[in-house]
């Protein structure tokens, strides 16, 4: 009978403390001893949790090429090298469209990965990205958009909504980001780091005040504060992602360790309790401490969170950000709703209502379905994309564990829609 894996052993411990072993320290025995099904199963999750390139970097720092089977350090150095080589390229794209903004002058504050690699990481092949995150001050959205269309931008996802509704100003994400591409660039321009339609509040004017000089991709641009860095980068795990990302831990955990003697964790805390995001910034940290052993206060997560976290809501939050499954987008309006008091057909409504989507909806999430002749062709297409994105990841879950992997999922999810700690 096979046994049966878990957080404390396995593969899952195996990728975190690798990724969590801190420069000059020893690998733990758990690493030389690890098996072939372990190594090839911890690669599956590196990969699929963009954190392959980062897990190369850390064996190869620590002289674990041993330890590593022949065949899973193959393909770790050739996402490591594949990282690189695209961020390369995607820096070559993203100097220009930072030049053409500087010489419009246009403000810029580079977010998250495209600052992270050079800044953080401080190697463009750790940290992959998927697109390259822009903050502009909102008074100059449209020009900003205007720049990028002059350059060839398209829109991914849809245009303004009316012509009186202009950059940055519809509905959803549409309220603080615009994606657009320009060639294999894709970029999402933002106002704000946080949605303006939530609990979460950012004071955008202080952000601006306390933002930095810095270079990325050889232009002089701006970066946030280490302090708001942190806060996003929260946010970004726990607020908007219902801490789906094990990527996105990584970028806290390098985040505390870059900036651990310049850290001001008084700001830290005042601006996340001012924001109204102390609850998700102190899960997001608690997160990366017991995961990646990052360098956070104790006395920092008791005034983000007085009393502590529930135990069981770090249960829950740890297994989701390590397992990757995004219950946050689809699996959690549609399947978590099930446990409510509705008719069995109300909840059979709501699994119906997040897969074959009303009119608009369709065309925000498919464009072309608005001139197709065949806009129902696009509802099997919507079936099929929910198969292919996230039927792996629900295929990863025994049968057997599906009930409590819900249940844990409804309450971490009750407890980030709480009021109460």
């Amino acid at each position: 009978m096979r046994k049966r894996r878990t957080a404390e052993r396995g593969p899952g411990a195996l990728l975190l403390t690798c990724l969590s072993v801190k420069a000059g320290s020893r690998l733990p025995d758990l690493v030389p001893r690890a098996s072939v099904d372990d190594w090839n199963e911890a690669l599956d999750a590196a990969v699929r949790e963009h954190v392959a390139p980062l897990l190369f970097k850390r064996l190869k720092e620590r002289d674990a090429r041993t330890c590593v089977p022949d065949s899973v350090w193959k393909q770790l150095r050739l996402a490591y090298f594949t990282s690189g080589d695209r961020n390369t390229r995607l820096y070559r794209e993203l100097r220009t469209v930072l030049e053409c903004l500087r010489s419009a002058g246009i403000p810029v504050i580079v977010l998250k990965g495209a600052y992270l690699a050079e800044a953080v990481y401080r190697d463009v092949g750790l940290r992959p990205m998927c697109d390259s995150d822009l903050m502009v001050p909102r008074q100059d959205l449209e020009r900003a958009e205007a720049v990028l269309l002059n350059m060839g931008a398209v829109y991914l996802k849809r245009p303004p909504l009316t012509p009186e509704e202009g950059f940055g100003q519809g509905c959803g994400k549409a309220d603080h980001a615009r994606p657009v591409a320009i060639r294999d660039l894709a970029i999402e321009i933002h106002w704000t780091i946080a949605a303006p339609n939530g609990p979460v509040r950012t004071e955008v004017v202080d952000i601006w005040k306390r933002a930095r000089p810095t270079r990325t991709a050889e232009v002089e641009v701006l970066s946030l504060s280490p302090e708001d860095l942190l806060l996003h980068l929260c946010l970004h795990l726990c607020y908007h992602h219902n801490c789906v990302g094990l990527r996105s831990l990584c970028d806290i955990g390098e985040s505390v360790h870059r900036f651990s003697g310049a850290m001001d964790w008084r700001q830290v805390t005042g601006s996340a309790r001012a924001w109204g995001g102390a609850r998700y910034v102190g899960l997001a940290l608690h997160l990366a401490r017991s995961l990646l052993a990052a360098d956070v206060p104790a006395d920092v997560l008791e005034r983000l969170v007085p009393g502590g976290l529930d135990p069981r809501v770090l249960k829950a939050a740890s297994a989701t950000v390590t397992s990757g499954i995004p219950f946050d987008r689809w699996l959690s309006p549609a399947f978590l709703g099930l446990k409510g008091p509705e008719s069995p057909a109300r909840k059979l409504g709501r699994v119906w209502e997040r897969t074959f989507l009303s009119r608009d909806a369709m065309f925000a999430e498919y464009p072309a379905a608005r001139e197709s002749g065949h806009r129902y062709i696009f509802h099997a297409r919507r079936v099929w994309d929910i198969l292919r994105k996230w039927g792996p990841a629900l295929g990863r879950i025994p049968g057997h564990e599906w009930k409590r992997n819900l249940a844990d999922n409804s309450v971490l999810s009750d407890w980030l829609k709480s009021d109460e700690p």
